[in-house]
């Protein structure tokens, strides 16, 4: 016991001064590194891209494209990430419902951007949403005919989605449309640009999907390269550029599979089986996908079809309507 009581007097009086020595930096001693937590942010990560949404901006009615019995068009233009983008829009004759005319946006899938046109691509689907009494909205993309810009090779399909928020947040501005009733149409490529949109807006009432290009990041970008890009374009840089991205970044916060759980709106998802672009079976697995976590989805499938569901576009397109119109 005498050989313990001074130990513990040391104890007693030396240990506070070290403890308050090392604390005010007069000893120092090697720090483990800071615990990695994820990945960091991406300005172009799903849950980030909200954050470029302008506000207090409004939609500039260029010109007066048609009219009809029913709706007139007109070419549009609104501002996204210092672009000037522009837009068809139509809206229809007579009087509004209360709270307005809902509204549908028409994503587009891909079409090589200098062959793109405003007024006639995706004019079909378009005209057909118009005459039901929709105010209907088709973006270009930002480098689409002559929409200032052009997207990142990448990461293109998540700027899209920027610039179709910044139009959602200008609907404000049209006379006649109802903000509270916001529905997103998404074909292909489109179908992915309109899922990112739904995760990162609380504005969408609904989504339909028509033969979505979606999968997990990369290879919803990776599958569809050596068709889109330019046989000039160097893919051995190119993936060396997505193999640090994903180093640096991880791959989820860029996918709209990944993300999809966020949803909390009814799906609708149309696909033949027949499709030469994208495959059926990632259709398959996001109808899988969401229903495991309880997610309100319905998937029409059609036999012999192909990616634009041409046997059956009537009837689809007539499920689409009835179901924006159930809202």
């Amino acid at each position: 016991m005498k050989f313990f009581r001074p130990l513990l007097i040391i104890c007693v009086i030396f240990v506070p001064i070290l403890v308050l020595a090392v604390f005010m930096g007069y000893i120092k001693y090697p720090r483990r590194p800071d615990p990695v937590v994820g990945y960091p942010k991406h300005p172009d990560a799903i849950d980030q891209i909200s954050k470029r949404v302008l506000t207090n901006q409004a939609i500039t009615v260029e010109k007066t494209i048609t009219t009809t019995d029913n709706h007139q068009t007109y070419l549009i233009s609104y501002p996204s990430d210092n672009f000037k983008l522009y837009a068809l829009m139509s809206q229809p004759v007579g009087t509004p419902p209360e709270g307005g005319w809902p509204v549908v946006v028409v994503n587009h899938g891909y079409i090589p951007p200098n062959h793109y046109s405003t007024t006639s691509s995706y004019i079909n689907t378009f005209n057909y949403f118009a005459s039901q009494g929709f105010v209907v909205l088709k973006p270009d993309y930002r480098g689409h005919d002559n929409s200032e810009g052009g997207p990142d090779p990448i990461l293109g399909r998540l700027q899209y989605a920027v610039d179709v928020l910044n139009l959602i947040a200008d609907i404000k501005s049209i006379n006649e449309a109802n903000p509270n009733k916001i529905f997103l149409f998404g074909h292909s490529m489109g179908g992915d640009v309109a899922l990112m949109v739904a995760e990162a807006s609380p504005q969408i009432k609904a989504l339909v999907l028509w033969a979505p290009a979606v999968t997990t990041f990369p290879e919803n970008i990776t599958y569809f390269m050596h068709y889109h890009l330019s046989k000039t374009t160097d893919f051995k840089k190119l993936e060396e550029t997505l193999n640090q991205l994903i180093s640096q970044y991880g791959k989820d916060q860029f996918s709209s599979f990944s993300n999809a759980t966020k949803i909390n709106i009814p799906i609708i998802l149309q696909q033949g089986n027949a499709d030469e672009s994208v495959p059926f079976t990632w259709g398959e697995a996001l109808n899988k996908h969401l229903k495991s976590e309880g997610k309100n989805i319905t998937f029409y499938q059609y036999p012999s079809d192909n990616h634009n569901i041409s046997n059956h576009w009537y009837d689809a397109l007539s499920k689409d309507v009835e179901f924006f119109k159930s809202f």
